[in-house]
């Protein structure tokens, strides 16, 4: 009975953590994926504004990756419900401040976004790991998954409509757009508030400590835990991650819109491959929902759904480099790649980028809140530390190198990230548990460690 009330408690949390997060990214993920295509329409109305969207996205996670090291000290001050509340309400500062179509506007609330960020996302991973056991941690991630990825679907499917048959996002359409979107932002600000406290094993007086721990402790952690063999390993899965999420979230979409092939559907492209990578997410996410018994039997399950999600990246990527035009990353190009631009392949690789791209970090979660089921805040600031910065290598790269280049650099990283990964899971499989992490990915006794 326990166990079941365990279970039924932590799920509950998931779900709703799930749910805030959907309603937040509904606006940041459709900002996200159409920034280069909105900026630009901006600058061609008005020449004197010169801000680049992927440098401003790049400035972004720059400063969410470096902002990363601290999260760990500050969630230990906020507490997860009321970090993630603070990050919300910058969040949605970062979209409302578009509307205003300024440089210096944009510019500060990028380095608030980034920073808002850090705070953002060590409190989800710490809150996920501390409600999920070693046997629920790769479902609850996975429903996560589903109700964020969603989000980019509700909010893209909004946009569709806005930009249907233009050529030009103007300059009602973009403000528009924004404040809904905006306001969208501001209600997940209260809804983190009504997350309910986290219940965690008190293990013994070590773990009591460590409960305890202040942001000094938190930081000394982070730091050692960066250094350890298997993180370091890892990290090239992680740097691969980091750059894929670049290439699916900020520049692909708007390489549609850059492709004149596609006439005056290819601002609506924009949008409807924003819909289709979410569409992807939610089924690769579902799908190992629904095959979890399935896959628990397997031993190597987290490596057997790394090398199918990437093989399905690495497809996308040959369909990519021979369907669009090298220079549509840039700009609006007639030019057309190895065969005519097709829109079906174009959008079936939003999906198939999406699935992979599913598979890629419900894996990476779960094999760090295996390795580190006490340090969840630590290991979850390391792997978006690490990712984020090299989403910011991608997308500062993209205004240099071309889409074909590109594809030529993350086929070949994909097979180093598999490999990567393999190794590190083939050991935390065959290593023996020890009592203590046995015990504290089992579930019982539990205090309330955070309000």
């Amino acid at each position: 009975m326990m166990c079941l009330r365990y279970f039924n408690y932590q799920l509950q949390n998931v779900v709703f953590l799930g749910i805030c997060f959907m309603v937040l990214f509904s606006a940041d993920f459709t900002v996200t994926n159409m920034q280069k295509t909105l900026l630009s329409s901006i600058s061609d109305e008005k020449p004197e504004f010169t801000v680049e969207g992927y440098t401003s996205l790049g400035l972004t996670y720059t400063t969410f990756a470096l902002s990363l090291w601290f999260g760990p000290s500050l969630v230990a001050i906020l507490g997860p419900r009321f970090g993630m509340s603070l990050a919300a309400f910058c969040y949605t500062l970062y979209i409302l401040a578009f509307t205003l179509e300024e440089a210096w506007a944009i510019y500060t609330v990028v380095f608030i976004g980034g920073f808002a960020g850090g705070i953002l996302w060590t409190a989800e991973g710490n809150y996920i790991v501390c409600n999920s056991s070693s046997e629920t941690i790769s479902q609850n991630v996975s429903i996560f998954w589903a109700f964020l990825q969603s989000s980019s679907l509700i909010g893209n499917l909004y946009t569709y409509y806005k930009f249907e048959g233009k050529t030009r996002i103007d300059g009602p359409t973009r403000r528009n757009v924004l404040y809904v979107l905006g306001g969208l932002a501001g209600v997940s600000v209260i809804m983190f508030l009504f997350l309910r406290p986290i219940r965690k094993l008190q293990l013994n007086s070590e773990s009591a400590i460590q409960a305890k721990d202040g942001p000094i402790q938190a930081f000394k952690k982070t730091w050692s835990m960066f250094l350890s063999k298997n993180m370091l390993i890892l990290s090239i899965t992680f740097i691969y991650t980091g750059l894929q999420h670049a290439f699916i979230y900020a520049v692909y979409s708007p390489t549609l819109g850059f492709t004149g092939h596609f006439g005056s559907k290819s601002k609506q492209l924009v949008a409807l491959s924003g819909m289709f990578i979410s569409v992807g997410e939610i089924t690769g996410g579902g799908l190992q929902i629904i095959f979890n018994g399935f896959l628990s039997k397997i031993k190597h399950k987290r490596s057997g759904v790394i090398v199918f999600g990437l093989l399905i990246e690495v497809i996308s990527y040959s369909l990519i480099y021979i369907n669009l035009p090298n220079n549509a990353v840039f700009k609006e190009t007639t030019d057309i790649s190895f065969i005519e631009p097709s829109e079906f392949i174009a959008i079936s690789c939003s999906f198939l980028l999406g699935v992979g791209d599913s598979c890629l970090n419900t894996q990476n979660y779960s094999i760090i809140a295996v390795i580190y089921p006490d340090e969840s805040a630590q290991s979850s600031a390391l792997y978006k530390f690490m990712k984020s910065f090299f989403v910011a290598v991608g997308l500062y790269s993209s205004s240099h190198i071309g889409l074909r280049t590109q594809m030529s650099i993350l086929t070949p990283l994909a097979f180093v990230a598999i490999a990567a990964f393999i190794i590190v899971d083939r050991k935390v499989v065959s290593r023996p548990i020890s009592e203590t992490n046995m015990t504290a990915l089992e579930g019982r006794d539990f205090v309330k460690i955070y309000d």
